[in-house]
């Protein structure tokens, strides 16, 4: 129970500006452990043998008094409170104080799901990173227009795109990382990280900010550091010959330049139907093969 309450206490420090609710979390798990206490209590020992008669008395008078009779066989101790099943209730402990005290981030999570962050937004968290973007069946159109990617879309718990605001709003404090995975059709799945990673206002068109690439998936998104983002109302890009965010099999939105290397917000397809088409990552499945699905997670430290 001590060593209970010790990492109790060190997860409310971590979470000082909420101290109030930890401290209301704390006393309802001591008073738990009290009351639904898991010290068991022995079995109940043998009857002891009778003790000897006494004498018979005289005629009126009470006989002599027996002797005692033998001590009974001691019962089976009872089980102490292993120290197992207080680290098995430790991460349920925490998830309490996590229903109370809404994160600053992913990074101070330690339970995957569905989050309310401190500024009321929204997000899915696994393993202390903040998903972004996920794709998974085409359940979702990303075939969007400029608000809907500066707002968000989707099902937070399946196929969506947060925003460009609320990433910007998580980003601008400097020292985030992006990690993507992929998936394609036949189960085979790389990834790519970045060391460095950040979206600028919406005055400044979101302009990804990206660097310090390492992975097995191959580097397709440095080529378009330092881009606007692009819709098909909007178009942001480079290339003369038209608008890169219709050109590409659908109206989605992206980091364009004239017109890239990847497209992870591309119109999900199970077979390619041409030359950049569907969910794209250059550099492992080329132009011509789609991807099944994508995440995209940043986490800032």
């Amino acid at each position: 129970m001590r060593g209970v309450t010790l990492l109790l206490s060190l997860a409310c420090y971590v979470m000082m500006t909420y101290s109030q609710q930890c401290r209301q979390v704390l006393t309802t798990v001591c008073n738990d452990d009290v009351v639904n206490s898991s010290m068991q209590k022995g079995d109940k020992g043998d009857v002891g043998r009778s003790g000897k008669s006494g004498s018979p008395g005289a005629q009126g008078d009470p006989g002599a008094k027996g002797e005692p009779g033998g001590v009974g066989q001691k019962g089976m101790q009872g089980e102490s409170c292993a120290l197992g099943s207080l680290v098995t209730d430790l991460a349920s402990r925490v998830a309490k104080i996590e229903e109370l005290v809404p994160l600053s981030s992913c990074a101070t999570s330690s339970s995957n799901g569905t989050r309310i962050l401190t500024s009321g937004v929204k997000v899915y968290c696994e393993d202390g990173w903040t998903i972004f973007q996920r794709r998974i069946d085409g359940s979702v159109s990303f075939e969007r227009r400029w608000d809907d990617y500066a707002n968000g879309f989707g099902q937070i718990d399946r196929e969506f795109w947060l925003g460009l605001d609320n990433i910007h709003e998580m980003t601008r404090g400097g020292g985030c990382r992006l990690k993507i995975e992929l998936w394609d059709f036949d189960g085979n799945q790389r990834h790519a990280d970045y060391s460095s990673f950040s979206i600028e206002s919406a005055e400044n068109l979101y302009r990804l900010r990206v660097s310090g690439y390492s992975g097995n998936a191959g580097d397709s998104l440095s080529y378009h550091n330092g881009r606007p983002f692009s819709t098909e109302d909007s178009d942001n890009d480079s290339w003369n010959g038209g608008n890169c965010a219709t050109s590409w099999g659908g109206s989605q939105g992206w980091w364009f330049v004239g017109c890239g290397r990847s497209l992870l917000n591309g119109v999900w397809m199970r077979q390619p139907s041409g030359y950049k088409r569907g969910i794209i990552w250059r550099d492992w499945k080329g132009y011509y093969k789609p991807l099944k699905e994508t995440k995209m997670k940043l986490r800032c430290d």
